[in-house]
């Protein structure tokens, strides 16, 4: 006997034979039809309006429906509410893209007994094609997998389902990824950016501060971490305020990219400018005379007493200038003409006195008929004259109202002190001492 040592087979050498299969396009079309029935994807076909034109047998049983049951209803009436803005963006989207298969997405359809199915989903347009002149939705069930914790169709879809944004960027800052609530929430649709830079979808004044605050980020190397809010504007043309927390997984093989997740904080944003300018209308009103405008008397002192301890700090020289503005006939025109005409002789006076004083000089209403005036940087007795003088004559001017004039004369009166030796008391007390005799020396 004997043995084989597997060099060559045993037994008379075989000629090949040319296996007997017949091509698929030769297979009758009930065979091609019972294989498109039972193979394990859900396949849906519906016409360019969305109705649906026919289902095959494992969606159907899978699903618990008839053919009778969905045929010529719209398909759309299957998917989740939650799902439905992406959907239909991705519908038009493949609708521009002929022949194109879409990205797979994780999605929910409506089970006959009103359960929700979780699939993954891939859609292609061939209504263009004169063949199939349809739109065809491939959906592989992913529900005996979704109570999985380690599932990536799961995981997916709980990313791709966050309330917040979610991207992955490359070093470069260019989208390859963006979870569907950039779609369902600012209309930026994951097939258009994923190949963009990420600042396409911002603000253009928030631009150059995304590119350094990324640019930061890369930089800063891996795991590192970082926030900033920007402005997303939409396709529509809405803008919406987005805070993004990022941390930088370039380095992780399994990520290569910078995960970014941003929260919509428009209406956060909103409250918080409401409040500042709430809390600067208070700080304003504490501070001002509602009436005028003007600085109040205890802003005033404050201010006077800021400037000169301003000025001494600096070491600098000179004096310090004090003007005292006591209207003359006011409580005639109030008395006479009621306090609404009084007030608003007042804000006309205070008006011109703020026109007629320079750049650096501090205006107060310091009581009722009183206002006082700081000159920023002393001045010369010439161009305290000068001054003087300017607002002698603009509150000289009669006050025309809506329906009558008044006249009210004033009477200014001015201190002068070395800086080194000025106080606030004694300058209003000279100030008010000398207005007669220098409104008279004008």
């Amino acid at each position: 006997m004997t043995v084989s040592d597997g060099s060559s087979p045993p037994g008379p050498a075989r000629e090949p034979r040319p296996l007997a299969i017949e091509p698929v396009e030769h297979l009758a079309t009930e065979r091609l039809t019972a294989a498109y029935e039972r193979v394990p994807e859900l396949i849906l076909m519906m016409d360019g309006t969305g109705t649906i034109r026919h289902a095959n047998a494992t969606l159907l049983e899978l699903m618990g429906y008839t053919l009778e049951d969905v045929i010529g209803t719209n398909a759309f009436d299957y998917v989740h509410p939650d799902d439905l803005a992406y959907m239909a963006r991705s519908w038009e989207n493949r609708e521009g893209r002929p022949g194109e298969p879409g990205l797979i997405v994780p999605g929910r359809g409506r089970n006959a007994d009103g359960t929700w199915r979780a699939c993954e989903i891939i859609g292609m347009s061939l209504l263009d094609d004169p063949n199939v002149g349809l739109f065809v939705l491939t959906m592989r069930d992913m529900a005996h997998q979704a109570a999985l914790a380690d599932n990536p169709a799961r995981l997916h879809a709980m990313v791709d389902r966050s309330t917040d944004v979610v991207f992955l960027l490359d070093a470069e800052g260019r989208f390859l990824y963006a979870n569907r609530r950039l779609t369902a929430h600012f209309g930026h649709d994951h097939d258009r950016v994923v190949g963009l830079r990420w600042t396409a979808i911002l603000h253009p004044d928030d631009q150059g501060t995304a590119d350094t605050w990324f640019t930061l980020l890369v930089e800063a190397g891996d795991s590192a971490t970082a926030r900033v809010r920007l402005r997303v504007v939409a396709p529509y043309g809405s803008v919406r305020q987005l805070e993004i927390n990022a941390t930088n997984q370039l380095d992780d093989p399994l990520i290569a990219g910078v995960i970014l997740s941003g929260r919509d904080v428009t209406d956060l944003v909103k409250m918080e400018r409401q409040l500042r300018e709430q809390n600067e209308r208070l700080a304003h009103a504490a501070t001002h005379d509602a009436l005028t405008g003007l600085l109040n008397r205890p802003a005033f002192d404050e201010a006077v007493q800021q400037a000169i301890a301003t000025r001494r700090a600096r070491r600098e020289v000179g004096d310090v200038v004090l003007l005292f503005c006591d209207l003359d006939s006011f409580k005639e025109v109030n008395d006479k003409r009621g306090h609404e005409v009084g007030d608003q002789v007042l804000a006309v006076v205070a008006a011109r006195l703020q026109e007629n004083v320079r750049a650096g000089d501090l205006v107060a209403r310091y009581g009722g008929d009183e206002f006082t005036i700081l000159l920023g940087d002393g001045g010369s007795d010439d161009e305290v004259g000068v001054l003087l003088r300017r607002v002698h004559d603009a509150l000289s001017e009669p006050v025309l109202l809506a329906d009558t004039t008044a006249t009210v004369g004033v009477t200014i009166g001015a201190s002068r002190a070395p800086l080194a030796a000025a106080n606030l008391d004694a300058l209003l007390a000279d100030a008010a001492m000398y207005r007669n005799k220098r409104t008279r020396d004008t």
